[in-house]
């Protein structure tokens, strides 16, 4: 009985120990998939957040590059909008001055003048028509008479501030005096000079 007793107990110390290595066993085995969860997750917890960083950082810089180009964008369409006012009061002024000029008798001796400087861009024209605006046709036997020998045929052109048109069929040539054509070739200059384009652009609006 007693050596029962001692097999009983020897037997059951071996199942409480081998208990114990297969709990200490299973215990380290589940504190290493333990870690290596944890390091997984923070693994992807770190690329996570970098890819977060990154899409918000692209995100911000897009917005802000965004909003500069909206500020540049209404600076330029403001500046051009101001120069344009610029350009339009300036050539306001410019008109009220032509046509005080064209009230003066100083007007005629101009045109002569100018008429004699364009003939000499039609060297040999034996006849020619000059165009002028309806307000000026009262110059026509004058100004025939100051281009004598030469024939002139005045005729009535469609400008308004004054001037001439020269023309010669016999050479295929003419010569545009006319105030009207001055002031667009002015416009012309002044804009590019005074930079009035959004094409940088508001392509540029």
């Amino acid at each position: 009985m007693p050596e029962q007793t001692e097999k009983l107990l020897h037997f059951t110390e071996e199942v409480v120990r081998n208990a114990a290595q297969q709990s200490e066993q299973m215990k380290k085995e589940l504190e290493e998939q333990r870690a290596a969860a944890l390091a997984e997750a923070k693994i992807e917890a770190k690329d996570a957040a970098r890819s977060y960083y990154d899409k918000e950082a692209a995100r911000i810089r897009a917005e802000s590059g965004r909003e500069v180009s909206r500020h540049l964008m209404d600076s330029k369409r403001q500046i051009y909008l101001r120069r344009k006012e610029i350009t339009q009061e300036v050539f306001e002024q410019v008109c009220e001055r032509i046509r005080t000029f064209t009230g003066t008798p100083d007007y005629y001796d101009h045109m002569v003048q100018m008429l004699r400087r364009a003939m000499e861009q039609l060297p040999g024209a034996q006849a020619v028509t000059v165009q002028l605006r309806g307000e000026d046709m009262s110059f026509a036997p004058k100004l025939s008479a100051a281009l004598a020998p030469v024939k002139v045929e005045c005729q009535e052109g469609s400008f308004s501030l004054g001037g001439f048109i020269l023309q010669c069929s016999q050479l295929g040539l003419r010569v545009d005096c006319s105030f009207d054509n001055r002031l667009d070739e002015l416009a012309g200059h002044f804009a590019e000079s005074f930079g009035l384009s959004l094409s940088d652009d508001l392509d540029e609006m």
